[in-house]
């Protein structure tokens, strides 16, 4: 009951829900910050959990395991990504500058995430990537297959080559977009690759030049 409209305190051991988002994210926020430094085997849960500021029994709570965590440490910034390109296919008409949005949407996640790309070289792309079949299943298989139908789609519509072959167009697109922020520590070193507004817009309108120059249609 209440006393005059005021609400019962609540009880001890019980969280809102904005409490639980908050060491959910504070969670992901320090996971982020030691995997892509030291490397998944050699960060503990209680690590994490310290540098969060957070009981370790939480992330047991919210994510069952160390794994579990890094998975949703990579889902939470992958996954928007592949849904946003899935949207772009869904829609009847893919709309001005396709390629453009594609390029957009990869180097500005990759621009606001600069801890993904180390952490993805090392924890899947090494040779003994231990989550690589995970995030090849869950993030990389079906992100490649949305870009390719893109390729398709651009080809129909007279825009893009017939001759190009959509599997390798998507690769090489990949790659332009992905490869400055891969090699961020000397990009930055030896080009002055700086991730900021301003040098991103140059860096995005560059390669989209490049990659249509070599891909679209002769006029």
């Amino acid at each position: 009951m209440t006393t005059q409209g005021t609400p019962l305190p609540r009880k001890a051991g019980r969280r809102s829900r904005a409490d639980n988002a908050e060491v959910r994210s504070q969670l992901l926020a320090a996971a982020r910050s030691l995997f892509a430094k030291h490397g998944y085997a050699a960060v503990s849960t209680r690590a994490v959990a310290d540098a969060a500021g957070a009981n370790p029994a939480m992330i047991h709570y919210y994510f069952r395991n160390k794994e579990g965590l890094y998975e949703a440490m990579l889902a939470d910034t992958f996954k928007p990504l592949v849904e946003r390109l899935g949207s772009l296919m869904a829609a009847p008409d893919l709309g001005p500058a396709p390629i453009r949005r594609v390029l957009e949407l990869y180097m500005r996640t990759l621009g606001a995430n600069p801890w993904m790309p180390p952490l993805i070289l090392r924890e899947v792309v090494a040779g003994d990537g231990r989550l690589r079949d995970w995030f090849i299943r869950q993030f990389a298989s079906p992100g490649s297959g949305l870009l390719t139908r893109l390729i398709e789609r651009e080809q129909a519509a007279g825009h893009l080559r017939a001759d190009l072959n959509p599997t390798l167009a998507a690769l090489s697109l990949v790659s332009l977009a992905v490869f400055p922020f891969a090699a961020m520590p000397v990009a930055s070193e030896v080009f002055g690759m700086r991730v900021k507004d301003d040098y991103l817009d140059r860096l995005i309108s560059h390669t989209e030049r490049l990659f249509m120059q070599g891909t679209g249609q002769k006029p």
